[in-house]
């Protein structure tokens, strides 16, 4: 091949290799541009999580002003973030192609990418991963009420709430309160209501107001389809006060209650109508709490043990006792004492044979030490 060929072969080579350099550097640094462009959007679509995050830290940590100061960013963040989602949406689906298909989000969908509107379909696309597409039953104006509803950060209201109460400011804590129950429909853990319910009744214990204390902690249980059961309830009190040898075996035997969320209110709803002289009240509520965490663990040990059947209390209690973890859980939920304050409201309602049986299992079998210690003076 003559010289000049192969000097013009090696300049095409050169050039065709300086050029594919430069092709990959300039699609390397732009992949790296919509990376970083990416991570910096959704940063920003976050940025009100991250900033209640550590409003959370802080206040864990001691800090209420500065926890104070990032709730009450979060709550602008959040605000402010959902108002320009919204705003987004909202001029994606004006122009009259858009309009003409109608509210069914899956007929909206193919128009507005047919118009390129890429970040409303991938908004949209997020709620519809996020909360099922059944939730918003295909409807554009369902989905447009639901981003409406979340321009609030309850989880961010609770927590200023906590804060206050700390501070001893009551009025102020139970503002917070009642205004992130207000909008405990778009709490992310929807069961942190109850929590905001059992909130509210201490502010009122705190601030010495004992019937609206007894009114909120009715208000936990109201929903409670167990306590909506009368004839339910009325069956396990009249077997405590049908007062046999038997009737202990009978109790626990016979009934059954699974929800849990409830259990504080019960215990402190028998506190209360105990110290207020109504023990037949008082009597219905620690019925409920306590045959609720024997549900509770009673299905614990079933999962554990398959074989294991439930033949008496003596042996449930010991049977209770080799799982230190259950044991932690009966502590940790008031359980032992549950089963405690029953024999002692029983007492208070003249049923002493059904307190004696189980004050003497009690003092047996229960594996939390400082009740069972209690019931043994019992005896005494």
């Amino acid at each position: 091949m003559p010289i000049m060929h192969l000097e013009n072969s090696f300049l095409c080579c050169n050039l065709f290799l300086r050029m594919k350099k430069t092709l990959f550097a300039f699609c390397l640094i732009s992949l790296i541009t919509v990376s970083a462009g990416f991570s910096v959007e959704i940063q920003n679509n976050k940025r009100d999580t991250f900033v209640y995050a550590d409003a959370v830290e802080a206040f864990e940590s001691g800090n209420y002003g500065r926890a104070l100061k990032l709730c009450e960013d979060a709550v602008l963040s959040r605000k402010q973030k959902m108002t320009s989602e919204i705003e987004l949406l909202k001029d994606a689906c004006q122009p009259q192609e858009v309009s003409r298909a109608g509210d069914k989000i899956s007929e909206v969908l193919p128009v507005l990418l047919s118009r390129d509107e890429y970040e409303a379909v991938a908004l949209i696309k997020s709620y519809l991963n996020k909360k099922g597409e059944s939730f918003f039953n295909d409807s554009v104006k369902n989905l447009f009420s639901y981003l409406e509803s979340i321009l609030v950060f309850p989880e961010a209201q609770k927590l200023m709430g906590d804060i206050y109460k700390i501070e001893g400011e009551y009025d102020f804590a139970e503002m917070y309160y009642r205004e992130a129950l207000k909008n405990a429909e778009v709490l992310d853990i929807p069961d942190e209501k109850y929590d905001i319910l059992y909130l509210l009744a201490e502010i009122s214990y705190l601030k010495g107001d004992k019937e609206q204390r007894e009114a909120r902690l009715l208000s936990v249980v109201s929903e409670d389809k167990v306590f909506k059961d009368k004839a339910l309830i009325n069956s396990m009190t009249r077997c405590i006060r049908q007062n046999k040898k038997d009737s202990i075996h009978k109790f626990f035997n016979l009934y059954r209650a699974d929800s849990y969320y409830m259990m504080k209110a019960y215990s402190e709803l028998s506190e209360y109508y105990l110290s207020e002289k109504h023990p037949e009240k008082a009597l219905e509520f620690v019925s409920l709490e306590v045959i609720t965490g024997f549900t509770k663990i009673l299905g614990f040990i079933q999962k554990r043990d398959i074989s294991y059947v439930y033949e008496g209390l003596e042996s449930f209690l010991f049977q209770c006792s080799l799982y230190p973890d259950l044991v932690q859980w009966g502590t940790e939920n008031g359980l032992w004492k549950g089963f405690y304050d029953l024999a002692i409201i029983s007492q208070k309602n003249d049923c002493y044979l059904f307190a004696d049986s189980l004050i003497k299992i009690l003092a047996e079998y229960l594996p939390e030490e400082y009740y069972r210690k209690a019931a043994v003076l019992l005896i005494r």
